[in-house]
């Protein structure tokens, strides 16, 4: 094994372990950035693995995450792993409550998507519904215990969250260039 061979395989084992050690991410995206190849980054993962280094969720994602990680910050991550559930928790993060309407016209996701999102968030009781005849508004219920896990889950929003406009730029706007 040549000098550049020796070097690049340990390059890509210490970024990928790194890289899930400082946070929560799915497979796809740690192959996108670790710069490595998919069977490479399969080879040391699965090292990894046996060696307890990391964990694993599988699901509708592979999560790979560090063993430190509490289940609420897991179960947290996978919610956000939504687009329209981001959204719909950052525009409520940055506001006051808001109808479901409100947000379909911030976070450019259609109604359904919206309903769909705030129903699973009401499930896992990270929001609220105010009823307000004829109409509710909905709001996170604890904000000061959310935002630690958007800084351990997605540390690149948390740190860009100042940032974060409801009226310009567009919210999706701001997901994407963060994500």
């Amino acid at each position: 094994m040549s000098k550049n061979q020796l070097i690049s395989k340990f390059s890509c084992s210490e970024s990928i372990l790194n890289t899930i050690l400082e946070k929560p991410t799915t497979f796809m995206k740690l192959v996108s950035e670790s710069g490595c190849a998919t069977e490479t980054v399969e080879k040391y993962v699965t090292i990894h693995l046996k060696d307890n280094k990391i964990y694993e969720k599988k699901g509708k994602f592979r999560i790979l995450y560090s063993p430190t990680l509490t289940s609420m910050e897991l179960e947290f991550y996978k919610l956000m792993l939504n687009p329209s559930i981001r959204a719909v928790v950052l525009v409520l993060l940055k506001s006051k409550p808001l109808s479901q309407i409100e947000l379909v016209a911030i976070t450019d996701k259609s109604n359904p998507s919206v309903s769909r999102s705030l129903k699973q968030l009401l499930d896992k009781k990270i929001i609220r519904r105010n009823y307000h005849a004829p109409y509710s508004t909905y709001q996170i219920i604890n904000k000061k215990k959310l935002y630690p896990l958007l800084e351990t889950t997605i540390p690149n929003i948390a740190n860009n969250f100042n940032q974060f406009d409801l009226c310009y730029p567009k919210p999706s706007l701001f997901l994407s260039v963060f994500d």
